[in-house]
């Protein structure tokens, strides 16, 4: 079943180099009012950031702009926030784990390139278990590891391969209240389900009569339902606990306030957006790549559009 707009709420989001706005948003964090956007951008442009904002478009703050240095980015991959209200950012370029607190000021980070144990070889997804541990999808190490949050080495599980309990390209995780661990398998075009130990307990591979396709996140709401951006079919696929197929989404956007400001103050471009009559189009998921829910909304980065989808959380 494909939702219809009933279930749409509303659109934040324009494309930007700095400032209100996005450059190629890949995560989204929703925490006391505000939601917290990753932009990944590009090396070129270097418009990387994390921007704090309301749920009704007001833009507060940003941080974790390019750079080399301490607190800075050059090609972030993923946000969380840890049980102590830190923001925890990883960057697959630098290899490193940066911690931030609420307001965006750095408190510590960690990493080192390599393949053994507690290096790093393109960190991509973060989770936080029910000790406050963080676990690192190790993008190209084809592994999962787990450390505490000054950076120390707990565990880790997974290897390059295609068998289950294998991982090529892995790049999203979740871990849902039971403590079972869920990796977006990437290359695999699976979601793959371990419990708390690393065992491997089953796999997310269809739904009704598809096959997922180069799915990049996976998010575990407060319900139990299981969300997965479905990159490459540039759809979310719901699930409820139990992995029966609930429903898909394609995307249903509106113009969003900042747009709005934007084509009010600049009717050429409005005249050319009606001339191009894309208008269905520019509605849909152009390679969503992470998710966020509250008991109310569902929040979706709408990557290659540069914005985040919002719907209601009926599901």
């Amino acid at each position: 079943m494909v939702t219809t707009a009933n279930d749409y709420s509303h659109t934040i989001g324009i494309a930007s180099f700095e400032g209100r706005g996005f450059m190629n948003p890949i995560d989204v964090i929703f925490n006391d009012e505000l939601l917290y956007v990753l932009s990944r951008s590009n090396a070129s442009n270097k418009n990387n950031r994390i921007s704090a904002l309301t749920v009704d478009s007001n833009h507060k703050f940003e941080f974790a702009n390019w750079g080399e240095e301490p607190g800075k980015s050059i090609l972030p991959t993923a946000i969380e926030i840890d049980k102590d209200n830190k923001i925890i950012l990883s960057d697959e370029h630098l290899n490193r784990i940066s911690i931030f607190d609420l307001e965006g000021k750095l408190i510590n980070h960690w990493g080192e390139f390599g393949n053994k144990e507690g290096q790093l070889n393109r960190p991509s997804g973060i989770s936080i278990d029910s000790e406050n541990n963080i676990l690192v999808v190790d993008h190209l190490n084809s592994r999962i590891q787990k450390f505490d949050t000054s950076g120390k080495y707990i565990s880790c599980f997974g290897k390059f391969g295609k068998d289950v309990g294998e991982f090529n390209y892995p790049w999203g995780i979740d871990i849902d209240k039971d403590q079972n661990i869920y990796i977006a398998d990437w290359r695999n075009n699976r979601v793959q389900i371990f419990n708390s130990n690393g065992n491997y307990v089953n796999s997310i591979e269809n739904y009704e009569d598809q096959k997922l396709a180069k799915p990049s996140s996976v998010h575990i709401s407060k319900k139990g339902n299981i969300f997965v951006t479905n990159w490459a079919d540039n759809s979310v696929i719901i699930y409820d606990s139990k992995l029966n197929f609930i429903s898909k989404l394609i995307g249903d956007a509106t113009i969003s306030k900042w747009c709005q400001e934007f084509l009010d103050v600049n009717p050429e471009q409005s005249s050319w957006r009606e001339e191009a009559g894309l208008f269905e189009e520019e509605k849909r998921f152009w390679r969503p790549q992470n998710i966020d829910s509250n008991e109310d909304l569902i929040f979706i980065t709408d990557s290659c559009r540069h914005r985040i989808q919002i719907y209601k959380n009926r599901f």
